[in-house]
């Protein structure tokens, strides 16, 4: 599997894997193994008390564990870096901290408290120096995977848009509120998968989130992990021409 496969797979895998369930207010897992673990887990912690709690792994292996869902949380926000913090980190990580592709085409800086695209210019400006490559429109047009979700972002910044051979942009769970917004990748024409799920602008226009944006983006054919058909594309454009004026749409 490649490394776009699996980055979508694992969106998928953490979007369904999980079920609320309003008795004990906790999420659940997958199955009936993992939940019967869960609750003996539950139960050790409300019988080992506090001296006998550093023993508390002689019960609890994680020797084989595989997985860590940290999500819904409190976890204290990450503080956002200026770019000498920045060189810092990717110095000290060797670049393993944004978690780029070994081909360099890939570029994750999800869950970062993000609250504007500037990052992406400082950082493929100072990765453009680091690997002396000769222009950074070079590195600008050989990322064809973002993974910008989970964090902060508002709208969709003009160094987003410089990435002109993108395929797969991942910008689910920011607080983008405005349709437009999302229109503004519609110049990205090689743009083929789009998230955008977990964002207020899906409240904000309902049930005609997606055939909104459908029509604006004509390109892309994968939606919020789900493809588009011909069909829908075709309804969606319906539903846009009767239904714009309510937005104030054009």
């Amino acid at each position: 599997m490649d490394s776009l496969n699996l980055m979508e797979s694992i969106y998928q895998e953490y979007g369904s894997a999980h079920r609320y369930y309003e008795a004990n207010d906790s999420l659940s897992g997958e199955s009936n193994e993992e939940s019967d673990s869960s609750e003996k887990r539950k139960s050790l912690n409300e019988n080992v008390n506090n001296e006998e709690s550093q023993r508390a792994e002689k019960y609890i292996s994680l020797e084989k564990t595989t997985k860590i869902w940290a999500g819904t949380n409190q976890m204290i926000p990450y503080k956002k870096k200026d770019l000498h913090e920045l060189q810092k980190m990717i110095y000290k990580h060797n670049d393993k901290e944004i978690n780029f592709s070994t081909n360099r085409k890939i570029l994750n800086i999800n869950n970062n408290n993000l609250e504007s695209t500037e990052l992406l210019k400082d950082l493929l400006h100072y990765i453009y120096q680091q690997k002396g490559m000769q222009m950074l429109g070079d590195y600008y047009s050989g990322i064809i995977c973002l993974d910008i979700s989970f964090n902060d972002l508002v709208g969709v910044g003009e160094h987003l848009l410089c990435l002109s051979n993108l395929k797969v942009l991942y910008l689910h769970s920011n607080k983008i509120e405005s349709i437009n917004e999302i229109q503004k990748v519609a110049c990205l024409s090689k743009l083929r998968k789009l998230t955008v799920e977990n964002n207020p602008v899906m409240d904000i226009y309902g049930k005609f989130y997606r055939p909104f944006v459908i029509h604006y983006l004509p390109q892309i054919k994968s939606l919020d992990f789900y493809d588009i058909t011909k069909v829908e594309r075709n309804k969606s454009e319906i539903a846009f021409n009767t239904h714009k004026y309510k937005f104030n749409l054009a």
